[in-house]
């Protein structure tokens, strides 16, 4: 096997998840690719972050942040509030549409994960796991 073919297959893998979760992220009116599905999840998770910790969590850069953060608060998915320890700051929350948005999100990442695990077996998917992060760890330090 060519070392080249794990990179292929990487690109691969990315490319037919983008396929199939776009269609269904555009039923739930959400955009593909700009953050709106991490910023949801995290804040279900976590709620009244700060923006930058947001963008943090999410690995987004503050101007793709923004945009998306523009676009969820003019649908009513989540509001800005002053940050009652910092005044330059703000916080991020969700709204319960943007709950219940949230949750969908949830969901649909959920049927994605069944769906990209199915018929591996839990020692696959750990050996999986564990090379996965083998690579992230050495591209990370390239």
């Amino acid at each position: 096997m060519e070392k080249r073919e794990i990179r292929e297959g990487m690109i691969q893998a990315e490319r037919v998840r983008k396929q199939l979760i776009r269609p269904k992220l555009q039923e739930l009116g959400l955009t593909p690719g700009q953050g709106q599905v991490g910023i949801l999840n995290r804040l279900l998770q976590k709620p009244n972050l700060s923006q930058r910790e947001l963008a943090d969590l999410c690995h987004l850069d503050v101007t793709t942040m923004s945009r998306s953060l523009d676009r969820l608060e003019e649908e009513g998915l989540l509001r800005r509030e002053k940050n009652p320890d910092c005044r330059r700051s703000y916080q991020v929350c969700l709204t319960s549409d943007g709950e219940k948005k949230a949750r969908e999100v949830q969901a649909l990442l959920g049927q994605m994960d069944e769906t990209i695990c199915q018929g591996l077996s839990e020692q696959e998917r750990g050996e999986f796991l564990r090379i996965l992060r083998k690579i992230c760890a050495n591209m990370e330090r390239a």
